[in-house]
């Protein structure tokens, strides 16, 4: 049986808050923790700030992935670190290429306190989820295309 850590837990507990939570909210799916080997019963901080690193994956110590709801076609994680300073920063990335693990940044908000963590996930997904619908076509529901005579 694997033992979720605490640190990890708190995440979750916060994404739970309210009537919905912000994982079923974004669809969140797979989710993966981060974490180290000798802080499983207590709280654990990085002991580094996150950041973007190679391929554009954003790189952390302690923290939650998952898999949310996208543009068709893509895929989207969001990835919370949790922080040294106690907040946590909320990343949301799209998958170039699965395989080789090259990402891009959609969005992120850093210095998120553990009381304002689901609000910042639902918020960065809404803006992205907007955001993408504009490079998409609207389809005219009964509309008929006309043809020169």
């Amino acid at each position: 049986m694997k033992i979720t850590p605490y640190s990890i837990q708190n995440i979750l507990e916060q994404l739970r808050h309210g009537m919905v939570g912000a994982l079923d909210y974004v669809g969140g799916h797979e989710l993966l923790f981060t974490h180290p080997s000798n802080g499983r019963d207590h709280e654990c901080r990085s002991s580094f700030h996150s950041h973007v690193g190679e391929n554009g994956n954003p790189k952390y110590e302690v923290g939650l992935s998952f898999r949310v709801n996208g543009k068709p076609g893509e895929k989207w994680r969001i990835t919370i670190a949790y922080e040294p300073d106690d907040t946590y920063t909320v990343w949301l990335v799209r998958d170039l290429v699965v395989r080789s693990f090259i990402s891009e940044v959609l969005a992120s908000m850093d210095q998120v306190n553990s009381d304002d963590l689901q609000h910042a996930v639902e918020s960065i997904y809404d803006e992205a989820i907007k955001t993408s619908e504009r490079d998409m076509i609207p389809l005219a529901i009964g509309a008929t295309s006309s043809r020169p005579s």
